[in-house]
This record gives C-alpha cells, sequence and structure tokens, in this order.
C-alpha cells in the first residue's frame, strides 16, 4: 500500500469516526428533547386543582359521554387556558405554601 493509499484509507476513517460520532450526539439530544421531565408533588397537584377547576371531573363517571361534545370542550379550553395563564403560577405557590406548612 503506498503513502498515498494509506493517507486516504486514514482520512476515510476519520471521516467515517466523525460520523458516526455526530450521529451519537444528535440521537442523544433528540432523545433527551422527547423525553418528558418529572414533575415535582407540588405541581401535579396544581395541575390537578385546575383540572378539577375547570369541571373536568364531572366527565369522569359518565359512560358512553361523547367527549367532542360542546360542554366537555369549554370545560376543555378553560382548563388550558387556567394552565397556560398565571392562574398555574398561583396555585402551584398555594400548593407549595400549603405543604411547606404542614411539615
Amino acid at each position: 500500500m503506498t503513502s498515498t493509499a494509506s493517507f486516504r484509507s486514514a482520512l476515510l476513517s476519520l471521516a467515517l469516526l466523525a460520523g458516526v460520532a455526530q450521529a451519537g450526539v444528535v440521537q442523544a439530544a433528540e432523545q433527551s428533547a422527547n423525553r418528558p421531565q418529572a414533575l415535582t408533588r407540588a405541581e401535579v397537584v396544581a395541575d390537578f386543582n385546575l383540572w378539577h377547576r375547570a369541571g373536568l371531573d364531572q366527565f369522569l363517571n359518565t359512560p358512553g359521554f361523547n367527549f367532542n361534545s360542546a360542554e366537555y370542550q369549554q370545560a376543555l379550553d378553560t382548563y388550558h387556558a387556567l394552565r397556560s395563564g398565571p392562574a398555574y403560577a398561583e396555585e402551584l405557590a398555594k400548593v407549595r405554601a400549603a405543604a411547606g406548612s404542614a411539615r
């Protein structure tokens, strides 16, 4: 094997190694982006309280309920508005304060 062929072979190996390493980094980044974030107990309780406040709990034990109904959609819209607005931060603060005073 000539030195030119050796050089080409080494360059090809390096390029292949760099491609494999980059693919691994991209795959790891995609996996961490798709992984749901762990929620604290306070966050779950605050979310549940808003879900209850929106009235979504009334649909739990309704056999054959149409989840496409206007009534359900209105409650779901209310929940989304509460969850994405300042009400969530306020509820979370209340839950955290209650948990702190219970200790």
